[in-house]
């Protein structure tokens, strides 16, 4: 009977990545780095991704940056620590992919309040509690996300030495988010007083004749007309705004 027992499977897994050159401490420190992108990008499928699919996506993203990680995975701090602080150090680059495309979903919300829909849009690949039409605007701006190479860029800048003033970043790219959904809602905004003002102003001619229930749906078809003759523009403004991002300076 033989008094040490035998090499478990992932040993042997262990032993073979090591061989072919492997850091697995490298490879650990890049996933926890690739994490928050994996869980925070809309195009990463978000809660239509089980919480396992997110987890090896995140391994094929660390599979291709490790090699520039293996000089933090050689610090004698604890690699748990160490987990950490790339986790921290991948936010900032998560955030700056991920507010084009959220601000394309809330820019959708708007225009569903312009129009007076309230009702929320149960989808399985929208976080939240999506509008009917910032379903698709934010499907559209996953979209151009993955067809520009949206998760090359990331993984670039995963890759890159980590910059200071994370916090000042993050807030940057936040704000630049919010002037993304001005510049998408704002000539939107415009188009809905303007249809107001009209409807108004023919509800007053009409006197007494009461047409407002005639107006109200008339009011939101002609907001979803101007929609659909400015699309092309909006989804040009996303796809400039998502092939910004993700700062890395």
């Amino acid at each position: 009977m033989s008094l040490f027992a035998p090499p478990s499977i992932l040993d042997e897994v262990i032993r073979s990545l090591q061989a072919q050159g492997i850091d697995l401490a490298a490879l650990g420190l890049a996933w926890a780095r690739a994490m928050p992108s994996v869980t925070l990008i809309p195009a990463f499928g978000l809660k239509a991704l089980p919480t396992a699919g997110r987890a090896v996506l995140g391994l094929a993203i660390a599979a291709s940056i490790f090699p520039a990680l293996a000089p933090a995975a050689a610090h004698d701090a604890p690699w748990v620590l160490a987990a950490i602080e790339q986790i921290f150090s991948g936010l900032p680059i998560a955030i700056a992919a991920a507010v084009p495309l959220w601000a394309a979903t809330m820019a959708g919300g708007l225009v569903d309040n312009l129009r007076g829909a309230q009702d929320g849009a149960n989808s399985v690949v929208v976080e939240g509690k999506p509008t009917p039409l910032g379903v698709p605007l934010s499907i559209l701006a996953s979209t151009i996300f993955l067809s520009t190479g949206g998760p090359a860029r990331v993984a670039s800048a995963l890759a890159q030495p980590v910059a200071d003033h994370i916090a000042e970043r993050i807030a940057r790219d936040l704000a630049n988010g919010i002037g993304l959904a001005v510049a998408i809602g704002g000539p939107l905004l415009a188009a809905a007083l303007i249809l107001e003002v009209a409807a108004a102003l023919i509800a007053r001619a009409a006197s007494p004749a009461q047409i407002h229930a005639l107006l109200a749906p008339l009011r939101a078809l002609g907001l979803l007309a101007v929609i659909a003759i400015v699309l092309d523009r909006i989804a040009a403004v996303i796809a400039i705004a998502v092939r910004a991002s993700p700062g890395t300076g």
